[in-house]
């Protein structure tokens, strides 16, 4: 799959390779480290020299490229690229730069061995390699027996073949089993000067942290529309779901835990969860409730003035606030005077960004605040069009998915202890791309 690793600096010098197939071209890498790096070109992640391409990452005052001669999966090839990063940053004290390198090549050498074989990615799980590469600050390892040795690559072996080498058995108790879902979204908004939406989705992820005894079993489920078909169907209901109680996921991914031939089967996700945090899973949702109505009368009155009449209405229920709300209000670059009024919060102008910063602490559902005024413009010897910016948002909204996602149950069992655990869902929406045309 992969042939080699290759890592430089920003001076396009060759800190340290290591390759693991004989297929390469060493003609082609001293030309990808001419065209790209020494020339600064990073427009594109990836290179096709001479047969072989070139995928590539920057981190810090570094370049890590994987050079592969296959037609290989791009996705998994940045995904372990990355994963390697995290890696050595577990090792260099969150530090990964030339100098760590190159005063630890033992050590990376080590560990380029570890997390590769034959070019097929292998353990990538800093906790994992920590139990046996002892080296660096992150493993500070006792000295032991024999017989304790034994025992711990006895463990080590079962825990890289493992079914689950995320969690090894009987290394968890606590006195208190809970569990922590986040739910977290991100909404994309674009309108017109119509107020007509012209594109909108929101990006989610499920977080969890796990602080759970054992080795438990984790099923949870949501209101998707498939999974609530197939659900009505096997009680021999033949009603279809409403499009306000099942939602349509896409772009899906999960963390390795989960079982996806289960969650292919009846859209359950079934996991034995790592202990802490993780990133459950990430999505996209296309139909997406808007969090706020703004509306907008931007109107130039002569060479010297525009007025300024904004108006914002939160469409959530009244028993949700959103929080941290600032509304971006474009100005012309020859602003001179700012005369605003708003009925809520505090406004800045900034002339470096040409912006009316308006900040309102908190909103809540059903409310409108207004922004309302002019500014006057400097006089310029050649009249030049106003480009017309979009209004933009930030906010955060908490326990309000703008999706209308739900995790409809959440159970948690451990075969062996049969304990009770305690479950936590929070819900946080934020704003991303949040435009509003004017």
């Amino acid at each position: 799959m992969i042939s080699g690793i290759l890592i430089y600096n920003n001076a396009a010098e060759l800190i340290i390779s290591r390759f693991y197939k004989n297929d390469y071209s060493r003609v082609a890498a001293e030309a990808f480290r001419v065209k790209i790096i020494a020339a600064k070109n990073f427009s594109s992640p990836c290179l096709l020299l001479d047969r072989s391409s070139f995928l590539y990452i920057r981190k810090n005052d570094l370049v890590i490229c994987a050079v592969t001669k296959r037609n290989v999966n791009a996705n998994l090839v940045y995904h372990f690229l990355y994963q390697l990063t995290d890696v050595f940053e577990s090792y260099f004290e969150n530090e990964f730069n030339e100098e760590k390198i190159r005063s630890n090549f033992v050590l990376v050498y080590e560990l380029f061995d570890e997390v590769m074989d034959h070019g097929y990615p292998q353990i990538v799980d800093p906790t994992l390699l920590q139990q046996f590469i002892h080296h660096g600050a992150a493993s500070k390892q006792k000295k032991m027996s024999t017989m304790d040795q034994a025992k711990q690559q006895k463990e080590i072996l079962a825990k890289v073949t493992g079914a689950t080498p995320w969690r090894q058995p009987g290394m968890y108790q606590y006195p208190k089993n809970e569990v922590y879902l986040d739910v977290i979204e991100r909404v994309n908004v674009i309108i017109n000067q119509q107020n007509k939406v012209l594109s909108t989705y929101c990006k989610g992820k499920i977080c969890m942290k796990s602080s759970l005894s054992g080795m438990p079993i984790c099923r949870f489920g949501l209101n998707d529309k498939v999974a609530m078909q197939r659900r009505r169907e096997a009680r021999g209901s033949k009603k279809q779901v409403s499009a306000k109680s099942g939602i349509d996921l896409q772009d899906v991914t999960f963390h390795q835990c989960v079982r996806l031939n289960r969650y292919d089967q009846d859209k359950t996700i079934m996991f034995i969860p790592p202990d802490g945090e993780f990133e459950l899973m990430t999505y996209r949702i296309d139909k997406v409730n808007l969090p706020f109505d703004v509306s907008s009368m931007v109107g130039e009155r002569g060479r010297n003035r525009v007025e300024y009449n904004v108006r914002v209405k939160a469409r959530f229920e009244p028993y949700n606030v959103a929080q941290d709300i600032v509304i971006n209000v474009p100005v012309p670059d020859n602003t001179s005077k700012v005369n605003i009024k708003t009925t809520s919060g505090k406004w800045e102008y900034s002339a470096t960004k040409s912006v009316i910063a308006w900040a309102v602490p908190k909103l809540v559902g059903g409310q409108s605040v207004i922004l309302k005024g002019d500014v006057e413009l400097l006089h310029l010897i050649k009249d030049k069009q106003w480009a017309r910016p979009p209004i933009t948002m930030q906010f955060s909204i908490p326990m309000w998915p703008s999706s209308g996602l739900k995790v409809r149950f959440l159970n948690v069992q451990e075969p062996k202890m049969n304990y009770k655990s305690i479950k936590w869902v929070r819900y946080l929406t934020h704003a991303g791309d949040y435009q509003i045309r004017i």
